[in-house]
């Protein structure tokens, strides 16, 4: 047999002729490569990466430990070639490798529009086979999977810019063309600032909805690739443009276009784009610019409506030359983020008269999205308005709670009705719908989105009947990831509101604060990043997020946005660079370190990390260092910010939040902890070590500013100041245990097993008791059904989290959408390990606690599915645990203990695996007491772990 030896990804490897024509005798046969990805989707088109990462994972049944120990990529330009295991791009041959995520192409360059397939096979063993040659067996090939290039050079785009005369928010642009016969191929790719709906011959292209995704204009556009093949004939053929406004926060720009429809017609290339010869008209809506208290505002004129503006022919209308734009900023790129979809239609509960032509349409819960309401038969000219909000008001000046009185927010919108007056917030979400005179008329949304439960309707001459009024819900299309249930239904109801909740944030390619108000990515943000992560594929989600923080951030100074993507009103001294705030809530501006550690962390992503590591490095190290007095913790400017509407001091409270700087001060040690894993990470140890060093100064520091010793305390006697110096292990060791006495005592008898937290203290919270073992404290905070708490929440039916405990504001918030993590990671107990990134490792370590008898859990990492369940039966628990190929695991059996049993020690012989003593159990590796766990090593493969507990 011919051998040959090349160098691939830097190794080393023994090719050997046959290997892409036969598979070895002996393997697996439901043992394949599955769940093939591509820059984390499934078959994408119009990528532009130049080197694409490619994904796959094993999900059969096989011996236990079973591991990947090689794989073969094939990559062609036609699937035909792939069925003859053959590649004209890229055979990798075998690569001894167990990396199954992240794999970067590595085959001849690639060019625009380029179609590519692929497929893989790999070589496994497992960990019952002691012999590496006798063990290890290639698995039969993957069924083939596909992505297509986008355009990777400016010069590539043979489109123009344009847009439509003067100021059109909503225009319609249209471009006539005939083709010799129909296309072989045909991909349109649409690059737009604001929004855009695609039409071909009178049909709309896709399912998504507001698209594309939000970017910070004035540094990237983004364009979608659509394959639109079967929309196109021999003849005469029209494509369309339904342009909208889009986010944009100052009011003087107008949406522009970039299309470009790539042809291949009998063997040819054929560009049809955007250019002076296309024409446009106003469309029936009209679209306002986003503005604080000011967004969702439209407008439809029915009497504009012509049937069949985007089809051939069409001669109704005034069409004018659209306008070529050349004074653009930015690069453009292809959208990575997955699109907005509608995916759940809700319809009206109930509907209630408020007067003469007026009614309020309930939906039964707060959401994200349109509304779509069939009318009755109106005279031309007729308007309906039709204003959103997200709580109706006890009345128009506040209303009495159990936490209190809860005034009314500003621009509380006011409605008189035969009762006397309603408050409701509504922000100033307002659509106005003008009749044509037709019958079948219908209201929906298309630029714009509302965050409502009801809809106040004026104009409507009839009451809507049951199914003439729907909720349309709009989301980021993010696969679940996650499934948890337990015995307490307070909790499970708690994760269910916590994800619509999330849900309702997510659209556009970034987490919104709230989609009514402000809808700006705010750095509220990052306190849901383990929720969302947990129930929902988020990879290319947070990919693209991190893309705004970088563009966003000045890269001179390191200094950072509160929100991204803001589209900030441009400089005029250089138009790349945005009008920045004077002042930056320091943790907010912190998302730019989190976002691409967590996006490590989750999902191996070293790339992201290495190419975002030196704006992470550059905020804390630069900016905030440049806002403190001679390398201390005394800020000369800036804005602290602390820790955000805490319980009782929120932003109706007129009370300041206490202990703001010792709470940005520890941020700040957080952050440099975050930028040193991350040079752990990317192997820059020096890096690493100077960032600890600056960390430990600033502890000593704090520590000598802020700790109160009489107190054992950290400034006042609130719980998120003790919360973050124990989680940063701030405290010296011989007073650290005083500081966990102290916080015990705050929650459990100054607030009465309350919290007292606010935004990201409540975060931190979790993440400390959580990792402290103190699961019994957050049961206790948890099952709270008074203020402030989340289940006081809902006993106020909420349906969605609000802004603030006590339900000030907005209805539909990020503030407090950190709780769902610890379902998973703290009851649960699945948990990434920071030595094995992308749940290459994972920890299993479960909180067994309370009165809770049973968690039934289940996360689909990036390399496969994860399961923890356990149930508890008097003293005796049972936990059933999968881990995925290719992958191993640290398992953290409770199990009953005494004082000083921690350590390496002798396995507790009350353990048992499957039926039998763990220490007999196949790939079951015992290797510490800790904490009041057993604790053990295994590999891949489904186990039943049995103890007895402590009465």
């Amino acid at each position: 047999m011919k051998k040959r030896l090349v160098t691939l990804c830097g190794m080393s490897v023994m090719l050997f002729a046959p290997l892409a024509l036969v598979q070895a005798a002996g393997s697996e046969p439901d043992l394949v490569p599955t769940r093939l990805r591509c820059e984390y989707r499934e078959n994408p088109l119009g990528i532009d990466a130049a080197k694409p990462r490619l994904f796959w994972r094993m999900e059969a049944k096989s011996h236990r430990g079973t591991k990947q120990t090689g794989y073969q990529v094939l990559v062609a330009t036609s699937e035909e070639l792939l069925k003859k295991h053959k590649c004209d791009l890229w055979d990798s041959g075998k690569v001894a490798s167990d990396q199954s995520i992240q794999v970067e192409y590595r085959g001849k360059a690639l060019e625009s529009g380029m179609r590519c397939f692929w497929k893989v096979r790999v070589w496994t063993r497992s960990a019952a086979e002691k012999s590496l040659d006798a063990g290890e067996r290639p698995t039969a090939w993957s069924q083939p999977a596909s992505w297509s290039m986008g355009l990777l050079k400016p010069a590539d785009w043979q489109a123009k810019w344009v847009k439509a005369p003067g100021k059109e928010s909503s225009p319609w642009l249209r471009k006539e063309f005939t083709l010799a016969a129909t296309p072989e191929r045909a991909m349109a790719l649409v690059n737009v600032k604001g929004l855009y709906e695609l039409y071909v011959n009178g049909k709309k292209v896709g399912d998504d909805v507001l698209s594309p995704a939000v970017s910070v204009y004035r540094k990237r556009s983004l364009y979608n690739t659509y394959d639109i093949s079967k929309l196109l004939r021999p003849g005469d053929n029209c494509v369309g443009v339904w342009l909208g406004l889009g986010v944009n926060f100052h009011g003087d720009v107008v949406p522009l276009a970039r299309v470009q429809l790539d042809l291949s017609v009998g063997g040819k290339k054929v560009v049809v784009g955007t250019d002076t010869s296309w024409t446009c008209m106003p469309s029936t809506h009209t679209e306002f610019a986003w503005a604080w208290q000011g967004n969702g505002r439209e407008r439809i004129d029915a009497r504009r409506d012509i049937a069949g503006w985007s089809k051939v022919g069409c001669t109704a209308g005034k069409w004018k030359p659209v306008e070529e734009f050349t004074e653009l900023s930015g690069v453009a790129t292809a959208q990575s983020c997955p699109p907005n979809r509608i995916t759940k239609v809700i319809p009206m509960v109930t509907c209630t008269a408020l007067g003469k032509d007026a009614w309020e349409l309930d939906f039964g819960t707060n959401l994200t999205g349109w509304m779509r309401l069939r009318l009755p038969q109106l005279k031309a000219g007729h308007q309906v308005t039709i204003r959103f909000a997200d709580k109706r008001m006890q009345t128009i000046d506040g209303e009495e709670t159990p936490a209190g009185h809860v005034k009314s927010p500003p621009g509380i919108l006011k409605i008189k009705t035969p009762a006397g007056p309603i408050g409701y917030h509504s922000y100033g979400q307002e659509s106005k719908f003008t009749s044509a005179g037709k019958p079948g008329e219908v209201f929906c949304n298309k630029f714009n989105y509302a965050g409502f439960r009801y809809a106040i309707v004026q104009g409507l001459p009839s009451k809507p009947a049951s199914g003439d009024a729907e909720a349309l819900f709009i989301e980021s299309e993010l696969n679940p990831a996650g499934t948890f249930e337990c015995s307490n239904d307070l909790l499970n109801r708690i994760h269910k509101v916590n994800m619509w909740t999330v849900r309702c944030l997510n659209l556009g390619g970034y987490m919104v604060d709230c989609p009514h108000r402000e809808r700006l990515g705010y750095g509220d943000g990052q306190n849901s990043i383990e929720t969302q992560i947990m129930n929902l594929d988020s990879a290319a989600f947070y990919t693209k997020w991190v893309d705004d923080w970088l563009d966003e951030q000045d890269p001179k100074t390191g200094k950072a946005s509160q929100q991204a993507p803001m589209n900030r009103k441009p400089d005029p001294k250089d138009p790349a660079k945005g009008i920045q705030n004077p002042t930056c809530y320091i943790p907010w501006g912190g998302t730019v370190c989190k976002l691409p550690w967590q996006c490590y962390l989750y999902y191996g992503d070293r790339r992201l990390l290495d190419r975002a590591y030196e704006p992470m490095r550059r905020y804390p190290t630069v900016y905030l260092e440049s806002i403190y007095h001679e390398g201390g913790v005394h800020q000369k400017a800036g804005w602290s910010g602390g820790d955000w509407v805490p319980a009782r001091h929120g932003m109706d409270s007129g009370k300041g939040r206490l202990d703001t700087d010792l709470f940005d001060n520890c941020y700040r040690v957080y952050l440099y902890d975050l930028i040193a894993k991350s040079a752990d990470a990317l192997g820059r140890t020096e890096d690493a070590q100077r960032h600890r060093t600056r960390g430990g100064q600033l502890k000593k520091l704090i520590h000598a500013r802020y700790y109160q010793k009489g107190k054992k305390l950290y400034g006042h006697e609130i719980q998120a100041s003790q919360v973050l110096p124990l989680l940063l292990d701030l405290p010296p060791e011989n007073l650290r245990d005083g500081v966990k006495k102290t916080l015990e005592e705050l929650i459990l008898v100054k607030n009465e097993g309350h919290l007292d937290t606010g935004m990201l203290g409540t975060y931190f919270l979790i993440q400390y008791l959580q990792e402290a073992g103190r699961n019994d404290l957050l049961y206790t905070i948890f099952n709270q059904k008074e203020y402030p708490g989340w289940g006081y929440m809902l006993s106020q039916g909420a349906t969605t989290f609000w802004e603030q405990w006590n339900g000030y504001w907005s209805q539909i918030h990020s503030c407090f959408a950190s709780a769902d993590s610890w379902f998973y990671q703290g009851l649960a107990g699945i948990r990434p390990d920071e030595t094995g990134a992308g749940f290459k490792k994972i920890i299993i370590k479960p909180g067994v606690v309370g009165d809770l008898t049973w968690v039934k859990c289940g996360y689909d990492s990036i390399h496969g599915k994860i399961v923890s369940n356990w149930k508890r039966e008097g003293s005796k628990l049972t936990m059933d645990v999968t881990i995925p190929i290719n992958t191993t695991a640290t398992v953290y059996v409770p199990v009953a203990s005494k004082p000083g049993e921690d350590g390496p020690g002798k396995d507790r012989a009350g353990v048992t695996e499957s039926g039998k003593p763990a220490a007999k159990a196949e790939g079951v590796k015992f290797l510490r007491m800790e904490k009041g766990a057993a604790v053990y090593g295994v590999g891949s493969g489904t186990y039943r772990f049995g103890s007895a507990l402590n009465d």
